[in-house]
């Protein structure tokens, strides 16, 4: 990697800035999730500003590895990688890092850059909440608008666009100083820090989408990329292996234990949902609520009502049309602006639902009806009920497996500097989850109550779910094998003949170290708690002293 220049310019500060401040206060709505949850978009922007793609992202593939499985249950994270990705990528680029080596950089970093992050939940927690409840009150939308999406917005960009400009202005040439001063036996330690760290956002994705049950077809695959290295197998080849893999344990295994006969049934939630009522909402009603819910999920993000002012403006439009009153509307604005949260896709059922139930209320009201009118608190209670287990199925399934298939499937061409490794898992995962999101809120809405039982309990689902764990472990594998690094340059010599234990472990145990590290990991996960900090600090420790003493 060539050095560039030692400095960063007023504009490329700024340009970089004004990206982290847009993809932390998440104002391009859901597609923000795989900005700041995976670093690759970022360093694909980095390198556009620097003028060095290739070399940014190669810099940013070996930064994915170490946040594989980052996912946000309830909004936070231990670490930022897009923030991390920001400094640790001019840094590289500035300094000539190997891009193992700017892995040590992007940690400390993208925990800093978590702080942050909670100093925005506050801020929107003091400032936000008691102006969207003044607005609520009025039943002014233009208001609640404001204070629950603009307002958001402009706290966030406070936040972070002057905290990454000087980070990046004045700290990035100093960090870069330093790296430069660092002996060949420090530079030695930091590539082997690089090198194993992404055992550590492996192990995460395992414990995050993997059965014990299903954890041979992760070491089937580790083992077919060991035995078939010389044969140079790309990445897109090993998931069809795993694609045709996991189909066939959902199709012939899963018959063999009695669970199916036959073909897979027909889409059960598919079926009920055609057979259920029609509502007054048309399909364009419903896709207008469903851009909103997209859009605002994380951007009013508080303390005391996580998402809920998200869940309240996407449901305006819909409301408006049930309650022609003001207080009717006020009462209805008031139910949903309490604490609710939950993933996006995963939960846009509830919104459905909801809109469904709310619209059951509205037309027992206008037909004075009132004893008969669904009660504020079913509507209540049947949403906050179901939030938790919703938001399960969108952590597990749509941020914390297909994205990241996703990301392991192009990793390669991020790996060798091509910016397709940065773009296409993102707009894939989009451009899906943009479909059969409106899919999931149009049935929750035709189903109302019953949608529940429907998505969670039904047999399509469950099938779904093995087969997506299946291909994600297998997925891991490859990896595993592919990109941590770990070996031992430890040798002795006896009667004139030099035995290298590396050398040794291989003709017993191809891989042995790389697998090994990541087993260690991902058992402690299991059995202890999943505290990716504690184990990242603790292992760039024991990392750093291994390559100082060149044990590894």
């Amino acid at each position: 990697m060539q050095t560039q220049a030692v400095t960063l310019t007023i504009m490329q500060s700024a340009l970089i800035s004004l990206w982290i401040s847009i993809v932390m206060t998440r104002s391009t709505g859901y597609s923000s999730t795989a900005f700041r949850y995976s670093p690759l978009m970022t360093g694909l922007i980095v390198g556009i500003v620097l003028g060095d793609v290739p070399n940014a992202m190669m810099v940013t593939a070996a930064i994915q590895l170490i946040y594989m499985g980052v996912i946000s249950p309830g909004g936070s994270t231990p670490s930022e990688p897009a923030v991390a990705a920001a400094v640790a990528v001019p840094v590289a680029i500035l300094s000539g890092l190997k891009p193992t080596e700017a892995v040590t950089v992007a940690i400390p970093v993208g925990l800093l850059g978590s702080y942050l992050y909670q100093l925005r939940f506050f801020l929107n927690t003091v400032v936000v909440t008691p102006l969207v409840d003044k607005y609520v009150k009025q039943a002014d939308e233009r208001g609640i608008t404001f204070a629950s999406i603009f307002l958001p917005i402009i706290l966030g960009f406070a936040i972070f666009f002057p905290a990454m400009f000087i980070t990046l202005y004045k700290g990035v040439p100093l960090i870069t100083e330093v790296v430069k001063l660092m002996s060949g036996r420090t530079m030695h330690a930091l590539e082997v820090i690089g090198g194993a760290l992404p055992a550590v956002g492996i192990a995460v994705t395992l414990k995050m989408i993997g059965k014990k049950s299903l954890m041979p077809f992760f070491l089937l695959a580790y083992f077919l990329v060991i035995i078939l290295q010389s044969l140079e197998i790309n990445i897109i080849t090993f998931a069809i292996l795993g694609a045709i893999i996991s189909y066939l344990y959902v199709l012939v295994i899963m018959e063999k234990e009695g669970e199916i006969s036959g073909e897979l049934e027909e889409n059960d939630i598919a079926k009920d949902a055609n057979s259920a009522g029609e509502g007054q909402f048309t399909d364009r009603d419903l896709h207008k609520i469903w851009l909103r819910w997209r859009y605002a999920n994380e951007i009013p993000h508080t303390f005391d009502r996580m998402i809920a002012f998200s869940f309240l403006w996407s449901l305006i439009p819909g409301l408006k049309k049930l309650y022609k009153s003001k207080e009717d509307l006020s009462e209805a604005y008031e139910r949903h602006s309490q604490f609710f949260n939950t993933e996006c896709v995963g939960g846009a059922p509830i919104v459905g639902m909801t809109l469904s139930l709310e619209e059951q209320r509205a037309r027992a009201l206008s037909e004075g009806r009132k004893d008969e009118a669904v009660s504020e608190e079913v509507i209540n209670s049947t949403k906050v009920s179901l939030m938790g287990p919703f938001a399960a199925l969108g952590d597990s399934i749509e941020e914390g497996t297909i994205q990241y298939i996703l990301i392991a499937l192009f990793l390669p061409l991020a790996s060798a500097g091509n910016f397709l490794g940065g773009i296409l898992p993102w707009l894939i995962w989009i451009i899906g989850n943009y479909f059969y999101g409106f899919y999931f809120l149009k049935m929750g809405y035709k189903l109302g109550i019953h949608a529940a039982t429907t998505i969670l309990g039904g047999k399509s689902m469950r099938y779904i779910l093995t087969g997506l764990s299946i291909l994600g472990l297998f997925m891991m594998g490859v990896l595993t094998a592919s990109y941590v690094d770990v070996t031992t340059p430890l040798s002795w010599t006896i009667s004139g003949k030099t035995f290298e234990l590396q050398g040794i472990l291989d003709s017993i145990f191809p891989g042995l170290l790389p697998l090994a590290t990541v087993i260690i990991i991902y058992l402690y996960f299991d059995r202890k708690e999943l505290n990716v900090l504690k184990v990242l600090i603790s292992l760039v420790i024991i990392l750093a002293i291994l390559g100082l003493l060149n044990i590894l």
